[in-house]
C-alpha cells in the first residue's frame, strides 16, 4: 500500500505532463482502433457483397453470329435453352453447377387477394439457389429438385414483391396468382446487396421452376445460362470449352465472340479483390506509421520526464532507497500512464462506433460500408506496444539515474 501511495503521489506531482502523456496514448489508441475497424469492416463488407451474387460465375447469353460458318450466313441468332445447360453440365469439367435462367420482365401480373403488381418472372433450376446464393428468410426455402420433377407450382419471392402483395402478413404457404395460375409461396429472398443485376433487381422478381415457366409461357429460350466454376483460375479454359461445345451444337465458329455473350462475374470479383487488398495494405501501412509516431512521442516524453527527475532520484538513493525499487517505480509509472490512456482510447472508440452504427443510412450504402465494431485484439495490441514503450522509457533512465552516485545525481539539473 505504501508503494501505491508513493506512486500516486509521484503521478500527481507531475499531473500536467502525465495527463498529456495519457491523452497522447488515448488519441493514438483511439485513432488506430477506428482506422483498423473502419478499414477492415469495409474489406469484409465488400467481400460479402461480392459473394452475394455467387462465387466464380460466368453468365452466358445468346448472341448473333458475325461470320459465315459451314455454309451458313452471318447474323444468325443463337438460341440457348435447357439442353445447352444440360450439355455443359455433362461435358465441361471443373464446374460447381449450371442452371438455366428464363426471364420475362414485362406483362407478368401477380395477384394476392385484391393486391396486384407486375413483377419480373424468372424460371430456374434447383441448383440456381446455391449457385447464385439465393438465401431465403427464416422459415422459407428455395426451389428443390422435387419441385422440378413434379412440376410443382411454387414461387420464391423477392422481398419487395412480398412487401407489395402481403404487407405485414406472413407470405409463406399462401397462394398467389401468376398469369392467372395458382402458385404456393415457399420462400422470400433475404435482403442483400449484389454487385450486378440482370433483367431487373432481385427484390422485384418471382422465381418459379424452369419447367413450370416453359409450360406457363410457352417460351423455351433461356435468357441466361448460369455457370459456376470450382476454380476461378480456370475461367478461360471453361469459356473456351463452352464456346467449342455450343459452337458444335448450334453450328457457329467457336472463335466468333459475338455468337455468345459471356459476362464474367469473376472479373468483378478480381477487381473487388484488388480494391480490398489495396485497402487492407493501406490500413496496415498507415496503422504501423501511426503506431510508430505514437510510440516515439510517448516514449520521448516519458524518457525526458524521468531524466529530469535525476536529482529527485539521487535524494531517494541518499536517504536509503534501493536502486532496484527506484527503477521499478519509474517502470510502473510508465506502464500506468500508457495503460490508463489506452483503456480510455478503447472506451471512446467503442462509444463512437456504437453511435456510428445508429446513424440512419441507405441499406445499400450500409452493405458496402458495413457496421464497424471495435477490434479488441487490435486495440489490445496497440495498448500493449505503447505500454512496452512507456515502461522501457521510464525504466531505462530510472535505472541509469539510480545507478549514479547520489552526489553526482544531486548535481544534475
Amino acid at each position: 500500500m505504501e508503494a501505491l501511495r508513493l506512486l500516486l503521489r509521484d503521478l500527481w506531482a507531475e499531473k500536467g505532463r502525465n495527463a498529456l502523456v495519457a491523452l497522447g496514448v488515448t488519441w493514438g489508441t483511439l485513432s488506430l482502433t477506428l482506422l483498423v475497424s473502419f478499414g477492415w469492416e469495409f474489406v469484409a463488407a465488400m467481400n460479402q457483397v461480392a459473394a452475394n451474387y455467387g462465387r466464380s460465375i460466368l453468365r452466358v447469353s445468346s448472341g448473333f453470329t458475325s461470320a459465315p460458318f459451314e455454309g451458313l450466313p452471318a447474323g444468325r441468332f443463337v438460341e440457348l435453352g435447357q439442353e445447352d445447360a444440360d450439355l455443359i453440365g455433362r461435358a465441361v469439367p471443373g464446374l460447381r453447377g449450371v442452371s438455366v435462367e428464363h426471364s420475362r420482365m414485362l406483362g407478368n401480373p401477380a395477384r394476392y387477394r385484391d393486391r396486384q403488381l407486375n413483377a419480373t418472372l424468372i424460371g430456374v433450376e434447383a441448383s440456381f439457389g446455391e449457385l447464385r446464393n439465393f438465401r431465403p428468410e427464416p422459415g422459407g426455402r428455395f426451389i428443390d429438385r422435387e419441385d422440378e420433377r413434379l412440376n410443382r407450382r411454387v414461387a420464391f419471392l423477392g422481398h419487395r414483391v412480398r412487401d407489395h402483395l402481403f404487407g405485414e402478413e406472413d407470405a409463406l404457404g399462401e397462394t398467389i396468382e401468376v398469369w392467372g395460375q395458382p402458385f404456393t409461396v415457399i420462400g422470400v429472398l433475404a435482403r442483400r446487396t449484389v454487385l450486378t443485376n440482370n433483367n431487373g433487381e432481385e427484390p422485384d422478381k418471382i422465381a418459379i421452376p424452369a419447367s413450370v415457366y416453359r409450360e406457363l409461357t410457352g417460351r423455351q429460350r433461356a435468357e441466361f445460362l448460369v455457370v459456376s466454376l470450382r476454380d476461378p483460375a480456370e475461367e478461360q479454359r471453361v469459356e473456351r470449352a463452352i464456346r467449342e461445345l455450343l459452337g458444335g451444337r448450334h453450328r457457329f465458329d467457336p472463335a466468333d465472340e459475338d455468337a455468345l455473350d459471356v459476362f464474367s462475374v469473376i472479373e468483378l470479383e478480381q477487381m473487388i479483390g484488388t480494391i480490398t487488398s489495396s485497402n487492407r495494405a493501406l490500413v496496415v501501412v498507415v496503422g504501423l506509421l501511426g503506431l510508430l509516431v505514437a510510440a516515439v512521442g510517448v516514449g520521448n516524453v516519458i524518457f525526458l520526464m524521468v531524466q529530469e527527475r535525476s536529482r529527485e532520484i539521487g535524494v531517494q538513493i541518499a536517504i536509503g532507497a534501493r536502486p532496484r525499487q527506484v527503477a521499478a517505480a519509474r517502470l510502473v509509472e510508465g506502464l500506468a500512464l500508457t495503460l490508463s490512456g489506452g483503456l480510455a482510447g478503447m472506451l471512446v472508440a467503442a462509444i463512437l462506433l456504437e453511435l456510428a452504427a445508429t446513424i440512419p443510412m441507405d441499406p445499400e450504402a450500409r452493405a458496402y460500408l458495413g457496421t464497424p465494431r471495435v477490434s479488441f485484439g487490435v486495440a489490445g495490441a496497440v495498448v500493449l506496444i505503447l505500454m512496452t514503450v512507456g515502461g522501457l522509457a521510464g525504466w531505462l533512465p530510472g535505472r541509469r539515474a539510480a545507478a549514479l552516485d547520489p552526489v553526482v545525481a544531486l548535481r544534475e539539473e
